[in-house]
């Protein structure tokens, strides 16, 4: 249901005409004309108001279940482009997916439980290992299976940059990455780690 219908439910399911509801929520007719007509999107406190005004309480949820079935360790294969010859990664997708659980943590087991494609990139196999480890060890769950048969990367994976900043990536590097070959600092992938 759209804004427009369910200002136009409360309205008839209250009685009122276009005008009636307006002057009880204190706009223009024509304000209520054009969010029913869909010509007009309203704000949440617009709607929250005419929906007031028509004896009913808005009420805004959430639906995790939507999110959970996009908080998959699988989803971070598409983070990587095994086109390019240099390792190319979306950074920001691979945050996304950690903000997301760190704001939902009791979608984590469900998240990390199933295996990812394999992209065929042994290093970034290894990592979306390694985050899949360190993810259950803070949540303290036990690690998944699949990660037992993911081996570390062949060659080290270091973060680009100065001799001090890899030095300071190794320092920093979660022990589960670590075990991987992979020398990337907490705080580059874990945001609430800065």
């Amino acid at each position: 249901m759209n804004a427009g219908d369910l200002v136009r439910r409360a309205r008839e399911d209250a009685g009122l005409s276009r005008s009636a509801l307006a002057a009880r929520a204190g706009v223009p007719t024509s304000t209520v004309s054009r969010i029913e007509a869909g010509s007009s999107d309203p704000t949440l406190t617009m709607l929250s108001r005419l929906v007031a005004a028509a004896g009913r309480q808005l009420s805004v949820t959430i639906d995790s279940s939507a999110l959970a079935h996009q908080l998959s360790i699988d989803s971070l294969t598409a983070a990587f482009s095994p086109e390019s010859a240099v390792r190319k990664v979306n950074w920001a997708r691979l945050r996304g997916f950690l903000d997301n659980l760190l704001a939902h943590p009791q979608l984590t087991a469900a998240a990390i439980e199933s295996p990812p494609r394999r992209t065929g990139d042994a290093a970034f196999d290894a990592l979306l290992a390694g985050i899949a480890e360190k993810l259950a060890d803070d949540a303290g769950i036990p690690r998944p299976r699949w990660t037992r048969s993911v081996p570390p990367s062949p060659t080290p994976w270091e973060a680009p940059g100065t001799p001090a900043r890899v030095q300071r990536a190794r320092a920093q590097a979660p022990a589960q990455l670590a075990a991987r070959n992979i020398w990337l600092a907490e705080h580059d992938l874990w945001r609430d780690a800065a």
